[in-house]
């Protein structure tokens, strides 16, 4: 559910078959799948908010694909007064197919690694909590490897995760989501799958069914949007046919079907439609019976940067799992067959101590590791983005910058003059000090090239937020070097004058090449 959606290649189909329902006393229900940013569309917040908790009693909030660094306010406010009223909010985390789909997905410090996955999947669980508290009800896990793997290693994976989650966030409830069939290997990895997520005329034409059937269809979600009101009945009636608990339907279309809500005779049709019930929330499983877990030792580090480090150690006798430890805090818990592990989240210029313990037989834990300080780099400057350059040509520009912190996105402006002429060209105003800002006419977003088609009301200093796509882009990186290729050259603007802003995950920041205080 992350947008553009990534699909996935080579899985294999599986007939269609319609899953007979299980008999629990329990009807279907609504999960909303709830990216609605509350600071634009308030009103649609209050009216998912209002509705039977009944019969919607899941909603899935999304800052930033992912918690981010610090509080919401707006987010905060909805997630609070949705909890307050009985509904269980998911924080939104990705788990990037744990890197081992075609698309080779990384983390956000550039690793493919399973641990390191592992590592960021339970860091923003945990940050979701820290930053949210109690009115957090649980996670959805997107972007979900639908493959059991060589002895359920994948299908194992997730359960360890999700037992994570339960064990340090006591009656979170947990959804899994690869948006596609998933074989039974997976039916007690989450509380519920997301087996389906596709538009009405694959749901009605192409639909593709897991070959098992669940002891509850609350395991099940189907997510349909493109959906018309006119066949709301249609659709709910067949999705009950194949045995799925939740359903979300909306007449939204892509590339993102979940950030608008639709109008409340649309909700009220499909809360007509569905029974209503309870959710299915599972307690984590118990470690395993069996000896006391030696001492884990050899505890080093072999790389570490601004915000992260990577350490590994010997495996300890009769290991369930490890915990690595910040001081006296779990800040992450793998499988035992892993014993080396990225961590980030970390503060540039800071010391931090790290020890790891060995998990065996019912949980206890064995003897600490040796103490491992780790200190961080300093951020050259305190620029966590440096070294800007543009190299123009008359029909194509290349930038180029080092970001030495892991970001969630990058916007890159092109901007001519210091101040615009908002009455006979006007641009996107970015501002260098609290008073002085440059004027933009042309903006990357990641692989979007736009050009700037806002006009400033008579009067008015504020120029509307109005961009028409106009080509794609190029963009790469490298560890910390990123490469963006514009079909933009001097033959149509001044190309070498541009901005690159940051957010997501670490503080805002904008930086200038040249420095325009030097044109004001």
């Amino acid at each position: 559910m992350k947008y553009p959606r990534i699909y996935l290649s080579g899985l294999l189909a599986v007939p269609c078959l319609a899953a007979p329902v299980a008999t629990t006393g329990n009807g279907q229900q609504i999960a909303v799948a709830s990216y609605i940013d509350p600071a634009a569309d308030a009103a649609a917040w209050d009216r998912l908010i209002e509705y039977s908790v009944d019969k919607m009693p899941l909603l899935i909030a999304n800052v930033v694909n992912g918690p981010d660094y610090a509080v919401d306010a707006s987010w905060a406010d909805v997630i609070s007064r949705a909890a307050s009223a009985g509904k269980t909010v998911l924080g939104y985390v990705r788990t990037g197919y744990l890197g081992v789909s075609d698309q080779k997905i990384l983390t956000r410090l550039g690793s493919g690694d399973l641990a390191d996955w592992t590592a960021q999947i339970e860091e923003d669980i945990d940050m979701w909590y820290t930053l949210y508290g109690d009115s957090i009800g649980g996670i959805f896990f997107d972007e979900g490897w639908p493959s059991c793997g060589d002895n359920n290693q994948y299908s194992d994976l997730y359960k360890y995760i999700n037992d994570y989650t339960k064990r340090a966030h006591p009656g979170a409830y947990t959804i899994l989501n690869p948006g596609s069939p998933m074989p039974s290997c997976f039916e007690d990895t989450m509380d519920t799958l997301l087996t389906f997520e596709s538009d009405y005329t694959a749901y009605t034409t192409s639909y593709v069914a897991n070959d098992w059937t669940p002891a509850d269809p609350r395991k099940l979600w189907h997510v349909i949007y493109n959906v018309p009101a006119s066949a709301i009945d249609e659709i709910v009636a067949l999705s009950v046919e194949r045995g799925a608990g939740y359903i979300e339907l909306t007449d939204d279309v892509l590339p993102n079907p979940y950030d608008n809500l639709p109008v409340d005779s649309y909700i009220q049709s499909m809360l007509g439609e569905v029974d209503g019930g309870s959710l299915l929330n599972a307690n984590a499983s118990a470690w395993a019976s069996g000896a006391s877990a030696g001492a884990v030792s050899g505890l080093s580090v072999s790389s570490s940067d601004y915000s992260s480090a990577k350490m590994s150690w010997t495996a300890a006798t009769g290991a369930l799992g490890y915990y690595v430890y910040s001081g006296s805090d779990v800040v992450a818990s793998i499988p035992s067959t892993m014993t080396s592990i990225t961590i980030g989240g970390l503060q540039p210029g800071t010391s931090y101590t790290f020890t790891v313990r060995a998990v065996g037989g019912g949980g206890t834990t064995g003897s600490a590791s040796n103490t491992l300080t780790v200190n961080t780099k300093s951020l050259p400057d305190g620029n966590a983005i440096s070294n800007l350059n543009a190299t123009a040509g008359a029909s194509s520009t290349t930038y180029t910058a080092d970001v030495l912190i892991p970001y969630n996105s990058f916007s890159l402006y092109i901007w001519d003059t210091v101040g615009c002429d908002f009455d006979t060209n006007p641009g996107w105003t970015v501002n260098f000090v609290s008073d002085n800002y440059v004027c933009t006419h042309y903006m990357v977003e990641g692989t979007t090239l736009y050009e700037y088609t806002g006009t400033v009301p008579a009067g008015s200093t504020s120029p509307p937020w109005s961009w028409s796509s106009i080509g794609t882009i190029t963009l790469s990186n490298t560890g910390d070097a990123y490469t963006w290729t514009l079909p933009l050259g001097t033959s149509t603007t001044d190309t070498t004058k541009f901005v690159i802003q940051a957010q997501g995950y670490n503080p805002l920041v904008t930086v200038f090449s040249p420095d325009p205080s030097t044109y004001a």
